[in-house]
């Protein structure tokens, strides 16, 4: 009901705003640098395995249906991006938001997670907290007066802590937190000049000793801008994560195991904003 209310409201302006595009003088000019601030709503799904000490082996569980945590999730989400160079064909993009959930639940059958089962009626208190921090350098290979073109680079910071237990008392936690490297494409292309497409995607894989993983991260923004320095936007986020740890030794990655965790989400966000001068 949310998403489809927000959808209608952007549409209505979308077709405003078309219908007067004959009026405007067609003069299109990029952003020099703009804020976004808004509220993010998502649709999650998470598994995660932590290896049993004793039997060496894990027992994959799903966060939203064996723990009892919500599949959906409102949080705020903001991203500030800065236009520069001689060509104005360099970017810098930083973001973040972050997701902090908790959940109890009483089982109604026996659950087996790493080296601990816990049986039929126990309570268990579980907490799964997870932070998106993005910092990315984009170049335009190709940029004209309505459209440019680019590829990205940059790397994706994940702290992620999860907990679960009796009580007071904390069975099972891991932590993992790493600046994992991604590329990726990105465009925008002015609609008219009030109204503009934006997608980017990112990717990541490795493999490393102790380490395996995968990132993709695709984004889709309608943005339009009413007034001089102020503007509206509708976005579509589509995230996905995975990685597995054996046994690491490094303080910051205390995790043995693996983790997926995806999310689809509806942004709606205001944007302060700054043009500068075509190159």
């Amino acid at each position: 009901m949310k998403y489809n209310l927000l959808l209608c409201i952007f549409l209505v302006l979308l077709c405003s705003e078309l219908s007067l595009r004959s009026q405007d003088s067609l003069h299109y000019q990029w952003e020099r640098f703009s804020v976004r601030l808004g509220g993010f709503l998502t649709t999650m799904d998470s598994d995660i395995s932590l290896t049993g000490e004793q039997t060496g082996l894990g027992v994959s569980i799903n966060l939203e249906k064996a723990l009892g945590f919500d599949t959906r999730s409102t949080v705020i989400r903001g991203e500030a991006e800065y236009n520069f160079g001689s060509r104005s064909r360099s970017y810098v993009r930083l973001s973040y938001f972050g997701f902090v959930r908790s959940a109890n639940k009483r089982l109604e059958s026996e659950l087996e997670f790493g080296d601990s089962i816990y049986p039929i009626g126990t309570e268990l208190i579980s907490r799964y907290d997870m932070s998106i921090i993005r910092g990315l350098y984009d170049y335009d290979f190709y940029s004209d007066n309505r459209i440019r073109l680019g590829l990205s680079t940059g790397l994706y910071i994940l702290p992620v802590n999860f907990s679960v237990g009796t009580g007071r008392l904390i069975d099972k936690s891991a932590t993992f937190i790493a600046p994992l490297p991604v590329v990726g494409l990105r465009n925008t292309f002015f609609i008219t000049p009030k109204i503009l497409f934006k997608q980017n995607i990112e990717v990541l894989y490795v493999k490393a000793s102790r380490l395996t993983g995968t990132i993709s991260d695709l984004n889709i923004w309608v943005e339009y801008n009413p007034f001089e320095h102020f503007g509206i936007g509708l976005g579509y986020n589509n995230f996905r994560f995975r990685f597995s740890a054996s046994r690491p030794e490094d303080k910051i990655l205390r995790f043995d195991g693996s983790l997926s965790t995806g999310f689809t989400g509806l942004l709606f966000y205001g944007k302060y904003y700054f043009q500068g001068p075509w190159y």
